[in-house]
């Protein structure tokens, strides 16, 4: 049975205390198996963009120390951590390292971070239903005994929501991945076919919905799947009508039955309640007529369009 933990923080002003006491909480509830085998870890934060973490965009750098803490403190202070991201379209990871604090963070933590889109890199030919796609992995995530997924609980233009499964895309060793769009949905689960997430812990201290929301909730999960189908629900949706979710159920290689919810000082239905949730159908209309008029602004003034966008 997978396990999703729920729990908050429970300082009004989110202190970096209360915020590790609050990790360590998640992590002794979640009652994770750390083998003693276990040697190189990859935590796997969402660097999107250099929007700041109190935008909602971005993961809370102090969310990953805290993660690297608890790590050491369950399997001591030899294990090989890095933190690692990879190019985007729009965004250089090496820039996103340094604006969003985790360059001054990891040398306090002495770990390593690494860009995924550097390095050893291969190609995996990965079926998901009917289509097969190829996909560059960096050997780190490949040869990691411990892959931590660090998503944001926030919503996405695009597929609708975006946690554990979408935060995993990020990780392709290709800058480009705007390529992937017109398949993302099989991009999304495809990646996650191939590289594991052992344990998920979602950063909800500041949501994005509608609009970016303080909400100080941290939950972690033994399983992706299981933890986006909750996650799905908290926003609204209904976990079968999200495309990527529902073609990783239909993988069967993930659990989304008898989930074990466990409220820690939480419940979900407050966190539901509080989340700032819009129609994503009528979010999704906007959005491309958003897009729609900027590729006509392009046209007419002969001006170029983020590449991010022009998918």
């Amino acid at each position: 049975m997978a396990k999703v933990v729920l729990t908050s923080l429970k300082s009004k002003n989110f202190s970096d205390e209360d915020l590790r006491e609050t990790v360590g909480r998640a992590f002794s509830r979640l009652d994770f198996d750390f083998k003693s085998e276990i040697r190189n870890v990859a935590i796997k934060p969402n660097l999107c963009y250099y929007w700041d973490f109190s935008t909602g965009e971005t993961t809370d750098p102090r969310v990953v120390g805290a993660i690297i803490d608890q790590v050491r403190s369950e399997i001591g202070d030899d294990v090989n951590i890095s933190v690692v991201e990879a190019d985007a379209s729009a965004m250089k990871t090496k820039y996103s390292f340094d604006a969003l604090g985790y360059s001054e963070l990891m040398r306090k933590k002495e770990v390593d971070l690494v860009n995924l889109c550097q390095g050893e890199i291969s190609d995996f030919a990965i079926k998901v239903r009917d289509k097969e796609l190829t996909l560059p992995i960096n050997s780190i995530l490949l040869n990691a005994d411990l892959v931590i997924n660090v998503p944001k609980l926030k919503t996405h233009n695009v597929v609708g929501m975006t946690c554990a499964f979408k935060n995993m895309f990020g990780s392709i060793a290709k800058a480009r991945k705007y390529s992937y769009h017109n398949v993302l949905p099989y991009a999304i689960v495809a990646v996650n076919k191939k590289v594991r997430s052992h344990i998920t812990v979602v950063d909800g201290i500041v949501a994005k919905g509608r609009y970016p929301k303080k909400m100080g909730v941290i939950m972690a999960s033994d399983d992706p799947l299981a933890n986006d189908f909750t996650v799905a629900r908290i926003m609204g949706f209904s976990p079968g009508r999200v495309e990527h979710l529902a073609l990783a159920e239909n993988e069967g290689l993930w659990q989304t039955k008898n989930i074990d919810v466990i409220e820690d000082n939480v419940k979900m239905s407050e966190i539901k309640a509080g989340f700032p949730s819009y129609n994503h159908f009528m979010h999704r209309l906007s959005w491309n007529l958003q897009i729609r008029m900027l590729r006509l602004y392009c046209r007419v003034a002969k001006d170029i369009v983020v590449p991010v966008l022009d998918d």
